[in-house]
């Protein structure tokens, strides 16, 4: 019963933790660029792991402007927050991040649904796919910002 719960609040909290906020520059998709974002700027701040990389994840798409399509139902990025959170922190085991994404982002628990980001311009793409995109920006970002450390 727990880790049913715990998969159902996981999945739902990943879908709608993985938005961020409405920036001035914005994506093809709507989406800021996450160096751009509050959330990189907290995650700077903190030792950087690959679970710290998750959170920040989650919450750069806590705010973002999409959202989660779970099993048939949408739900707003900042509902979902928490219970991605929760999923996260009970289903972690030091994973690679892109790996733990392709393997709990994809599909709903129960229905086996795929979970989908839904965009402002009615456009639609698997959280999974939008969640690895943005964890390689990050990566990426971080890359960058390296040699100036």
């Amino acid at each position: 019963m727990k880790k049913f719960l715990v998969s159902i609040v996981l999945s739902i909290s990943l879908s709608f933790s993985f938005l961020g906020m409405v920036p001035a520059v914005l994506g093809a998709e709507g989406l800021e660029p996450i160096e751009q974002s509050q959330a990189y700027q907290e995650f700077l701040k903190k030792p950087a792991n690959d679970l710290a990389k998750m959170v920040c994840l989650l919450n750069y798409f806590r705010t973002a402007p999409v959202v989660v399509q779970f099993d048939g139902t949408d739900y707003t990025a900042q509902a979902a927050y928490p219970f991605g959170l929760v999923y996260l922190m009970t289903n972690y085991r030091n994973e690679q991040p892109e790996q733990w994404a392709k393997k709990h982002c994809y599909r709903t628990l129960f229905g086996n649904n795929i979970i989908f980001f839904k965009f402002q311009d009615g456009s639609s793409r698997p959280a999974r796919d939008v969640i690895i995109d943005k964890y390689r920006e990050l990566e990426t970002a971080l890359k960058a910002r390296a040699p100036q450390a």
